[in-house]
């Protein structure tokens, strides 16, 4: 049990693992565990529960028993059970099991885990989701005492602000790996500079197109053009462009490709940002740098369900957006020219146009390439809603 003397010094280290939870892949492992140990108890989790018409609970948990096999039990066990107390944000409560009518399964599982007391107080509730902490010890065990109410309202607070954190990361990293996935379906490599020319690269089009030296890359750590002349224009449009108090300063290029195809597209365009070194606001400068041809053979289906296409058409489609020539299209699908002009026809009337060109337009601006599959990332963070 917990004395005074330990209610005062045992948070130090409790709150810090309760903050430094937030970068773990299992959030606040360690911080449960040593609330778990500094309550005497048999368990100590997080219970995130969704209400409404379809209940649901997600648990964070130490404890010797608090393997996923009995964690994944409790959260298809329990999300549908009504807590046997009213909780106030806050406020902790002590439940004794003992005195309160479970149906049998529930019964079962608290014998088996040991759960014969409950301390519990809400952290936290937003649409529909309440965020509740909760110890168990074993009924043979004294009941929670106020010392240790004490100490659980105090973790509670930092678990809660802890809590809003994590939402606000999690939602940045959401948000930044949907934007970074979009600009890869559409063949974009964005790198950003700052004002002392460090860069960071945005997203794995970017990394290709680096690692290739296609139009740009890494030269005794500094991004330039690979042709000598473009990197000049580069370079400057870069000073110029950091160099502006304005976020609406933009600068445009073509980098060459001898002898690899089309030229790239270059944009080079300020933004105003917080710094994460000094905190003040400064001009940085994102590059942004397109592939001539973005168009994949993953975006056949996407083609015949945008303009109802037959999967013929669709591949026909597909190579005129990859910049090819009718007859490169012909000789590559292994069809007769007569064959492609009367896709050609059915694909006009399908897709509201009257010429080729229009055609071409319309495919190399539509979202086909935003219906492509990308490689799968590592598996994150189990996110909290």
């Amino acid at each position: 049990m917990i004395n005074q003397s330990g209610l005062r010094q045992f948070p130090d280290a409790l709150v810090g693992a309760i903050y430094g939870g937030l970068a773990q892949e299992v959030p606040w492992s360690d911080a449960l565990e040593l609330l778990r140990v500094a309550l005497d108890s048999n368990v100590a989790c997080l219970r995130v529960s969704l209400k409404g018409s379809r209940p649901r609970e997600y648990l964070f948990a130490a404890g010797p028993k608090a393997n996923q096999d009995a964690i994944s039990e409790w959260e298809m066990r329990s999300a549908a059970e009504v807590l046997p107390v009213v909780l106030q944000p806050g406020q902790p409560r002590v439940v004794n099991w003992a005195e309160i009518a479970c149906p049998s399964y529930i019964s079962e599982m608290l014998e088996r885990y040991g759960v014969g007391y409950s301390a519990m107080i809400l952290i936290g509730a937003d649409d529909g989701i309440e965020y509740i902490l909760q110890l168990s010890r074993d009924g043979s065990e004294q009941n929670y005492n106020d010392d240790e109410l004490a100490l659980l309202r105090l973790v509670g607070e930092h678990f809660c602000r802890a809590l809003k954190l994590r939402r606000e990361l999690i939602g940045a990293r959401v948000t930044s790996q949907f934007q970074s996935d979009t600009l890869d379906r559409l063949g974009i490599a964005a790198i950003l500079v700052g004002p002392s020319r460090q860069f960071k690269v945005l997203n794995k089009t970017a990394e290709e197109m680096l690692a290739a030296c296609e139009g740009l890359h890494i030269a005794g750590g500094v991004l330039q053009a690979v042709d000598e002349l473009d990197d000049r224009h580069f370079q400057s449009a870069l000073k110029e462009v950091l160099g502006s108090e304005s976020a609406e300063r933009s600068r445009a290029m073509l980098i060459r490709r001898e002898g690899e195809g089309r030229d790239l597209n270059l944009l080079v365009t300020a933004r105003r940002s917080v710094s994460l070194i000094s905190d003040r606001v400064e001009t940085c400068a994102l590059v942004f740098l397109r592939r001539s041809s973005v168009a994949s053979d993953a975006d056949v289906e996407v083609l015949r369900q945008l303009f109802s296409f037959t999967r013929a058409e669709a591949k026909l489609a597909l190579g005129l957006a990859k910049g090819m020539r009718l007859e490169d299209v012909e000789s590559e699908l292994n069809i007769r020219h007569n064959t492609a002009r009367a896709h050609l026809r059915s694909m006009f009337s399908k897709a509201e146009v009257t010429r080729q060109a229009e055609l071409i337009h319309l495919l190399a601006n539509c979202l086909a390439p935003l219906g492509r599959a990308l490689e799968k990332s590592p598996a994150s963070s189990r996110l909290l809603n």
